[in-house]
Order: C-alpha cells, then sequence, then structure tokens
C-alpha cells in the first residue's frame, strides 16, 4: 500500500497530495525536503498542545513531535500569528 507500495500513511490524506509529498522527498529524492514554519506555511490554527485551551490558557504538552522535556513547552500557537504574516492556510480543521 501506499505510493510507490512502501507503505507512505496510513494518516488522513494520505492518498492524496499530503501522501505523495512524504513519498517525494523521503524516497525519490532523499535529503533535499526543508522544513517550514508551519504556522507560516500551511497554517491550521490548530491547538499546538495535547489538552483543551481553557479561557484563552494553553494546557499540556507541545504536540510538535519531538516530546522533549527541553523544548516541551516552546512550541508557537498558529492561533496567536498575525494574519498578514500566514503565506498559506490549511482548511482540514474547519
Amino acid at each position: 500500500g501506499g505510493w510507490g507500495g512502501l507503505g507512505f500513511g496510513p494518516f488522513y490524506g494520505s492518498m492524496t497530495f499530503q501522501g505523495i509529498i512524504p513519498y517525494y522527498y523521503d524516497h525519490l529524492h532523499p535529503g533535499t525536503g526543508v522544513e517550514l514554519n508551519h504556522c507560516v506555511y500551511n497554517n491550521m490554527a490548530d491547538n499546538p498542545r495535547d489538552k483543551p485551551t481553557k479561557n484563552d490558557i494553553v494546557n499540556g504538552n507541545c504536540r510538535d513531535g519531538y516530546n522533549r522535556p527541553d523544548t516541551h513547552d516552546k512550541c508557537e500557537d498558529c492561533r496567536s500569528r498575525p494574519f498578514e504574516d500566514v503565506f498559506t492556510t490549511h482548511f482540514t480543521l474547519c
């Protein structure tokens, strides 16, 4: 399954653009991808933490995939990014 029969996925959108991009950069052109700031490019205005925000107070650890105690409190909340600084948005969560 997945792109090239290599099992890229399963995750939301893995059979679409969101799956072919990891296949392209991880398999066809390894070492050439660049990670961009997800609050500027592909901003989803999502909660960056694993617990709900209540009364505008963020709770929980960062969902940045790193799960490191030294950085768990430093994730950017894209909901606070000024709109004029956002280059592209993504409406999956809407």
